[in-house]
């Protein structure tokens, strides 16, 4: 161990406000207004990460021999086990893949029977991941505040930050929120993924990433993501490292601050599973139905094993907001087809 490396804590602590649930709601109702806004152009669709990129098929295969802090919940022992993948663009509505979004990575583990995050028992594991180490947010209530105003585009954006910020802090608030969306990204077969808050493992807490084990990227990809990883897993398989990073204490790792990017020289990653996307074609029947079956299927970073709970507040606010976005496109999708 060197020497600003720590162990892993079981220390870690949830701050709940006293007027969360009503902030909360609101943030639903925010998401739920935004989504119906672009429903009534688009169709029924998600409220975030709208545009799929691929669904695919993968394996998750759980290493042996892990940490003692590792070694809980889906990583408790050595296994493989079947998941579906959905890749994605950020975007509340569908863009252009050259026009800069948040990129989305979603891994849901299928076959398990455990106890689960919202009670009862639950049949799968869903890592929700992006193209960022953190959200960018303190809270939910910063993100539910731009959200409407960019969906709008980038000159409401910077008006709003000129409006809360004034004429000079305005333009410089606005620019860090987007830097990271300026970032290149090298396409989907190729970018590290991160859930960006931590989830529980077992009586301990950490963030988890996700690191390509491809090639460096391809050209093509900055016009068209979808085309260049469909491509590249017609020809063979993708693989990826999942790992586990701890929490070790409140000021170098918080639980409630979604701005603040984990040291890895204070908590390095910790390898716990390797995830191949056996090679497949996408635009095969087979692969198509599976697109349809995504689709209509819903990704939750809820949809959790109970040693794998979300945490802060971030977190909690995606379980009101997911659940009502849900809601509303399950009935959006029933009006439609009964109107067919």
């Amino acid at each position: 161990m060197s020497e600003t490396q720590q162990q892993p804590s079981t220390e870690w602590v949830e701050v709940v406000s006293p007027d969360e649930e009503r902030r909360h709601k609101q943030f639903a109702e925010t998401i739920v207004e935004i989504q119906s806004k672009i429903d009534r152009k688009n169709g029924p669709g998600r409220a975030f990460h709208r545009k799929e990129v691929l669904a695919a098929r993968a394996v998750v295969e759980v290493f042996g021999d892990l940490p003692a802090a590792a070694a809980h919940g889906l990583f408790a022992e050595a296994g493989t086990y079947d998941a579906v993948v959905r890749m994605s663009n950020g975007s509340v509505v569908p863009q252009r893949d050259a026009i800069p979004d948040v990129r989305g990575f979603a891994l849901s583990v299928r076959g398990l029977e455990a106890p689960g995050a919202l009670g009862g028992t639950t049949d799968r594991q869903d890592f929700l991941l992006i193209n960022r180490p953190v959200f960018g947010f303190r809270t939910s209530q910063e993100f539910a505040e731009i959200v409407p105003v960019s969906a709008q585009g980038q000159t409401a954006l910077i008006k709003y930050f000129v409006s809360r910020y004034g004429p000079w802090k305005g333009p410089l608030e606005a620019a860090k929120l987007t830097k990271d969306f300026l970032k290149p990204f090298s396409g989907f077969a190729t970018a590290t993924f991160h859930s960006a808050a931590p989830i529980r493992v077992g009586p301990y807490a950490a963030r988890v990433r996700l690191t390509s084990r491809q090639d460096a990227m391809h050209l093509a990809a900055q016009l068209d993501f979808s085309h260049e990883v469909k491509e590249r897993l017609k020809s063979g398989d993708l693989e990826y490292d999942l790992a586990l990073q701890f929490y070790v204490d409140e000021a170098q790792t918080p639980i409630e601050d979604g701005t603040v990017d984990w040291s890895t020289d204070v908590s390095p990653y910790v390898d716990v599973a390797r995830v191949i996307l056996p090679q497949q074609d996408a635009e095969s029947i087979s692969g198509k139905s599976l697109s349809e079956e995504v689709e209509a299927d819903t990704f939750d970073p809820w949809a959790a094993l109970a040693e794998h709970q979300p945490l802060g507040e971030i977190m909690r606010a995606r379980k009101v907001a997911y659940y009502a976005s849900q809601q509303h496109r399950l009935a959006d999708e029933a009006a439609s087809e009964s109107s067919d």
